[in-house]
């Protein structure tokens, strides 16, 4: 079993729904560009924490995302938000905040996001935005 850890600064950003438009006479669906930069960027941090050789078992995965704290917050509200008794219950969902992250490590990490067999997403406030990534093979 390998385990592997790593922390991704920067806003977290989720995985956006697929735009559609008509080049040519054809509709073609592409991914946005905020989408397409987040992947690449969270692929560039990610790079240096690959294992030598790409996972191939079943991987059990914890993504811990990190939102800014809202400026709005009062200093007592944001001091609850960074001891995690307030948690974020906003947009974006879990979910798409899990599937760029595993497109993103797709190849890289394991062959395919079809090896996730637990999965556990956390989102939390922080005054460093991040989303940290533990994964361990079976």
């Amino acid at each position: 079993m390998s385990q592997i850890s790593f922390t991704f600064y920067g806003i977290p950003v989720s995985k956006g729904r697929p735009k559609f438009c008509v080049r040519g006479g054809h509709a073609i669906a592409y991914t946005p560009k905020v989408t397409r930069e987040a992947e690449d960027d969270f692929c560039t941090q990610a790079l240096r924490f690959r294992p030598k050789e790409i996972i191939a078992e079943a991987i059990k995965l914890h993504i811990w995302v990190f939102k800014p704290t809202p400026k709005s917050f009062s200093k007592k509200k944001a001091g609850l938000a960074e001891e995690q008794k307030i948690v974020p219950i906003t947009r974006p969902d879990f979910d798409n905040y899990a599937k760029l992250v595993c497109d993103s490590l797709n190849g890289i990490f394991w062959k395919d996001d079809a090896q996730i067999v637990d999965c556990r997403i956390s989102k939390r406030y922080s005054k460093t935005p991040k989303v940290t990534v533990e994964l361990e093979a079976k």
